[in-house]
Order: C-alpha cells, then structure tokens, then sequence
C-alpha cells in the first residue's frame, strides 16, 4: 500500500491530535514494541505519557497509580490480552477513556470490546488513512467511535439500553448529536453549524432530556443505537 500522498494529512494530524488531549495523561499498551515506540516518538504531548508498556500487568500498575484519561491499547500483548485489560482498567478507573486498536475486523471482537465499554475501535489496517485522529478526537471530545461493522456490533449488544427517547429530534438537535458523537466541543460545532456557543448548550441539554440521556457519551451511544446518527 503506497501511503506517500497521505504524508501532510498524516504529518498534521499531529497537531489536531495535540489539540486534542491537551491537559490529559495517557498510558500506552501495545503488543508491538516497534509499534509502542513509534507512538511514542508521535505522541502529540509526550510529557502527558505516563507509561509506554507492553504487558497487561504493567498497564493496570500505571493505570492505578496515575488515574489517567486515556488508555490507548492493542488487541494482543506480550502478556495479557487488549481486552482483559479494557476490562480491568475501567473497574480501577471508571472515567477512563479507552482506544482499542484490533488487528481484524471480527464482529465478536468488536461486540466485546464495545459490551466492556471502549470509546473508539480502530482496525490496524486503517491506521494509515487517517482513523486514527478521528478516533482520538471522538475519544476525547466524549463520542464514540467505530467504523460501520463496529456500528453493527454495537446495535446488537446493550450498551445504550434504556427508556425509549421522551420525545423526537429536531433536524438541527440530530445534526449536533451527530458532532458530539465524533467529538466536537461546543465551539467547534458553533462554528460548524454558524451558531453561538449557547445555542448548542442549549441543544445538548435538550438532547440529553429527550433521549434520558446521562451525559454526552450516553447520548453519543444512544444516537448510534436508535440509527439517530451515523456514528461512522
């Protein structure tokens, strides 16, 4: 696969994803060693990295002892599993914001990674076209993140389950759940949809009313559930 044409949009997505995590900690668990160091030698604010490891034991050590934002995370490790520590890591820290990086497209995989409650799901394979800073951002912004096989995974677990929505979305109230769903702030969807800030505030407070919603990532999941958005 010949990636060249893509190396200013990959070369920039640097900065958004600076942008992006900006005043977060992260820890960083991959499998690949050669992987693990090239994100590091990346890393948008690498003094916001508090860890760089490979297994699942030294991951969830990090994870107790920092309480980070982020957890960025492959499928396989040199021990342990991606997925087992997805698991851990939200019961030792629960407003932890997790990235799964899956080297297939397995809808099991998918389903389960989703059921345990990861932010973002991301094939391998794709990381060169670019999905990588749209997962951050959705990861970070509060959305949620899948392609469309990982949208059908999540269709058919519970995640999202709850009260049916109180009442329907406006047109402009799901063109905004669609911007929370793949990370907007507030600002950047003012801007997007040429309102003021307070005009979206008022959208999300009314959007999560109506969808019984608890904050913007159960909004966010609902959306992709009901078929509101996209969610790609």
């Amino acid at each position: 696969m010949d990636i060249t044409p893509r190396i200013p949009q990959l070369a920039d997505s640097r900065e958004q994803m600076f942008n992006l995590m900006a005043g977060s900690s992260t820890v960083a668990c991959f499998g690949s060693r050669a992987l693990l160091s090239l994100f590091v030698c990346a890393a948008p604010e690498p003094a916001s990295l508090v860890g760089a490891v490979t297994t699942e034991a030294e991951a969830l050590g990090l994870i107790a002892r920092h309480q980070p934002g982020y957890l960025f995370v492959t499928e396989h490790l040199e021990a342990g599993s991606g997925l087992g520590l997805v698991k851990q890591a939200h019961g030792l820290c629960p407003d932890l914001r997790t990235l799964l990086i899956l080297q297939s497209e397995s809808p099991a995989l998918l389903r389960q990674a989703l059921e345990l409650g990861c932010n973002g799901v991301v094939v391998e394979s794709q990381l060169a076209q670019g999905t990588m800073v749209d997962a951050i951002r959705a990861v970070a912004g509060g959305g949620i993140y899948a392609d469309k096989l990982g949208v059908d995974a999540l269709r058919s677990t519970n995640r999202g389950d709850g009260p049916d929505p109180l009442d329907a979305l406006s047109e402009r109230e799901q063109e905004v759940l669609q911007l929370v769903t793949r990370g907007y702030t507030n600002k950047e969807m003012a801007e997007a949809l040429i309102v003021s800030a307070e005009t979206i505030k008022t959208h999300i407070t009314n959007i999560l009313c109506k969808l019984q919603a608890k904050d913007r990532t159960h909004a966010a999941v609902i959306g992709v559930r009901r078929g509101l958005v996209s969610g790609e």
